[in-house]
């Protein structure tokens, strides 16, 4: 290969390499390592804050019955959903029981808890939110009554 032709090709093979680099943003690579962890034990709650939230409402009636919220960590760049009911303590096959989920709206991740026997919340595992969108959704149920709420995306 001719000197010239090599010049040319090790440019070209930067400017690709440096092209790549360019679309690529390492703050998602940081964030992923994060997917599906809990945000307490991760230390990612430290630096948390509710980003958005939204009352659980009876369709029927209009009546509230607690609260869902979306957890955003600065310093991790992650979310997760947390539900908290009107109810004293979850109480499975009576009812007084709710879930929450997280949605990342890039790609349809999602992750959900469920509320535990004697609690009248939970909160989901972190999904990565660095340069996307993501929503929390939360139901609940307090016999006949079932409540849902969803925040805006954030």
């Amino acid at each position: 290969m001719s000197t010239t032709l090599r010049t040319a090709a090790s440019v070209g093979g930067s400017a690709a390499i440096i092209g790549a680099s360019l679309l690529f943003d390492g703050s998602v690579a940081q964030a992923a390592p994060f997917d599906g962890t809990d945000p307490i034990a991760t230390g990612c709650s430290n630096t948390a804050r509710v980003a958005r939230q939204a009352d659980l409402v009876n369709g029927v009636t209009g009546a509230h019955h607690g609260t869902v919220q979306l957890y955003y960590s600065s310093a991790c760049r992650t979310v997760w959903a947390k539900v908290i009911t009107d109810e004293p303590g979850c109480q499975p096959g009576i009812d007084f029981c709710g879930d929450a989920v997280v949605h990342r709206l890039s790609d349809g991740a999602e992750l959900r808890c469920i509320t535990p026997a004697g609690s009248s919340s939970c909160y989901t595992r972190q999904l990565n939110d660095a340069n996307v969108t993501s929503l929390a959704a939360a139901t609940a149920d307090s016999g006949p009554y079932t409540y849902f709420g969803k925040t805006a995306a954030f």
